[in-house]
């Protein structure tokens, strides 16, 4: 990959990144993201800053937080039906139980 292709992938991922978070209600702090995917503040910064691309387990984790594919991650745009999410992922992803009757 070229060294200009790749400043554009690191580019959009840093700014969906940031834009994600921030637009969570409440607002996810680096430092609360970071937790969430088993790396540090640190980290969440460099990828904020597009100093650097996490690695593949990251993507799928950031992905899987957001409820969106990795490849929307380095789109341009984020998708429109974007639903903003609240809570935890494990309140999320909790479904109620059913009557057995």
């Amino acid at each position: 990959m070229d060294f200009q292709k790749e400043q554009q992938l690191r580019s959009r991922l840093a700014r969906n990144i940031r834009r994600l978070r921030m637009s969570r209600s409440p607002c996810l702090s680096q430092k609360m993201l970071a937790k969430k995917l088993g790396v540090t503040q640190k980290s969440i910064s460099r990828y904020e800053n597009a100093r650097c691309l996490p690695p593949a387990h990251v993507l799928v984790a950031l992905a899987e937080e957001f409820g969106l594919s990795t490849d929307a991650l380095f789109m341009e745009r984020l998708p429109q039906n974007m639903k903003k999410k609240k809570g935890t992922s494990a309140e999320r992803n909790s479904k109620p139980a059913e009557n057995a009757d």
